[in-house]
Order: structure tokens, then C-alpha cells, then sequence
């Protein structure tokens, strides 16, 4: 991919939720994750959500995973799906303009892949060095597959050298195995395959709510619940569909502070949020952040 192209693959992924209880290394953890996974996935509204929580259990789970994330490669498309952080977005992106990684490698080969620094420095250097600009030195990638076909991977990203042992490839691979459990024959995946259809196109309407509700939250210091509820009291002021107004203001919100705004819907959009009575917000940046563990 050029770079247009990676930053647009990354563009609709949605952040992961918040980890539901799984009681890890006892007997119940197989029925646990393919309970909190969903028993069975029907649609599109199921998947993203197993692929959200496969995401926020991952992360809960594996100590060094400091960033995490799904890639979702069928056909001709890949793209990210679910991720932890912004860093997770810079390193897909990263990667999908490289051509190669180990998260492309998993998706591509079926294969487990964990590296640390130094293989990954011999296996993919381009990539390697853009990750070490983000503090990222090591990574796990485990396939995702259904009964039928495989379709991404999950990717774990690790500030250490060696971040990774063998008890974390056995939980990734038990969790990606549980996500299989619950898509069944899912048949989705056999028309994105055929249509280019189905899940990005899901997320790619959903994907600007979420992330507008993200900068509300930032803003106004409200949780994810009020910062809905603010988009939709906007939305029905102003006479708009939601999903415009979120659209709108991410949109505003990416520009540059000193830029004259991207269009009079969004300028307006704009204004209205930083007079709308919630909290008053303090002065917030949305600039690429200093990246940092997670704990």
C-alpha cells in the first residue's frame, strides 16, 4: 500500500471495550471466553463486537501487551478493525505500507508468529525500524479463522525486547480458538470474499460515532454513556443525522488548530460542542501521542 492507502485501511477501526471476566488457567476458561466471545456469531453487529472484546481480553490478559489489535485481510482488502490505542494504528499503518509484518505474515500463512527485536530487524527492517519509533520492539500475532477460511489476526505489540513467552501464544491461540468456536460457518466472510461487503462497511458507519464520542469524553471529562447522549442532543438541534455530526467533528477535530476549517457544517459542529452544557472543557490536544505502557 502507499500511504494514502494505509492511513485510509486504519481510518474506521473502532476502540476496544472494556474486559469482561474470564477466570483465566482454571476449567472454565474455554466456557468463559466463548461465553463473553458470543455462543454464536449471526451478523456483522456480532462480530465487531467478539472482535472488540477479543481485543480489550487480549490486552487484559497478556502483561506485555502494550498495544493490541485486529487485522481483518480478506480478498483484496485489509484493513484494522478493533484497536487498544493510537499507537496501535501508527504501527498497522506502518505496517500495511511496508507490505509485510508479522501481523500480515499471520493473517497471510495461518501461522503463529512472535518475534522479538532482533528477528524482527532480519525478517521485515522497514517495518522494524517504524515500530521502534513508537517504542515498539517485539510482537505476537496469532491467525484468525472460522470454520471455513482465515480472515486476519490478532496483533500484540510489546515496548520489551522479548515481550512475549510461550504462556502468551497459549493464550492468544486460546482466544483466537474461542472466536472460531463462536463464528461457526459464519457465512459472512464467503460474500466479503466474493463483494468486498459486510464488515467494513458496518464499521465504517459506526466507526465516526465512535470516535466522536471519544473526543467528547476527552473534552467534557463524561464517560462513554453522556458523551452519546451529548452527540444525540446536538444531533436533533441541529437538525442532523448523527452519524453527519460525528463526521463533521472528527473531521474538524483532525485539522490543525490554526487551519481554517474543513467545511461551515463543521466549524458550526465545532462550536457547538465546546458550548454545549456538560463540563467545561479544558484546553485538549489531539496531536500523536509520546507513546507509553499501558501500565
Amino acid at each position: 500500500m502507499d500511504a494514502s492507502e494505509a492511513r485510509t485501511a486504519t481510518a474506521a477501526s473502532l476502540p476496544s471495550i472494556t474486559a469482561p471476566s474470564v477466570r483465566w488457567n482454571r476449567p472454565e476458561q474455554s466456557s468463559d471466553l466463548l461465553t463473553v466471545l458470543g455462543t454464536t456469531i449471526t451478523d456483522d453487529a456480532d462480530l465487531i463486537i467478539a472482535l472488540r472484546t477479543l481485543v480489550s481480553l487480549a490486552a487484559d490478559a497478556i502483561d506485555g501487551a502494550a498495544s493490541c489489535g485486529v487485522t481483518v485481510a480478506v480478498a483484496d482488502r485489509t484493513f484494522t478493525a478493533v484497536h487498544s490505542d493510537v499507537r496501535t494504528l501508527i504501527v498497522d499503518s506502518d505496517q500495511y505500507r511496508a507490505g509485510d509484518g508479522p501481523c500480515l505474515h499471520a493473517a497471510r500463512t495461518g501461522e503463529v508468529v512472535r518475534v522479538d527485536a532482533i528477528a524482527s530487524d532480519l525478517r521485515w527492517p522497514d517495518f522494524a525500524a517504524s515500530a521502534r519509533r513508537e517504542n515498539i520492539y517485539s510482537f505476537l500475532a496469532a491467525p484468525l479463522y472460522s470454520s471455513s477460511t482465515r480472515f486476519g489476526s490478532l496483533n500484540l505489540y510489546g515496548e520489551r525486547p522479548s515481550a512475549f513467552d510461550d504462556r502468551d501464544v497459549a493464550t492468544a491461540t486460546a482466544l483466537t480458538g474461542a472466536l472460531a468456536r463462536a463464528l461457526g460457518d459464519y457465512e459472512r466472510f464467503d460474500l466479503i470474499r466474493t463483494e468486498n461487503a459486510g464488515l467494513r462497511t458496518a464499521m465504517v458507519h459506526r466507526a465516526p460515532i465512535e470516535q466522536a464520542k471519544g473526543m467528547l469524553m476527552a473534552i467534557h471529562r463524561i464517560d462513554a454513556d453522556a458523551a452519546f447522549e451529548t452527540l444525540i442532543e446536538l444531533s436533533q438541534s441541529r437538525n442532523i443525522k448523527i452519524r453527519d455530526l460525528a463526521v463533521d467533528l472528527v473531521t474538524e477535530y483532525s485539522t490543525p488548530h490554526d487551519s481554517t476549517p474543513v467545511t461551515e457544517r463543521g466549524r458550526v459542529a465545532k462550536a457547538a460542542v465546546f458550548n454545549h452544557p456538560v463540563n467545561p472543557p479544558d484546553a485538549v490536544s489531539f496531536a500523536r501521542p509520546t507513546p507509553k505502557s499501558r501500565r
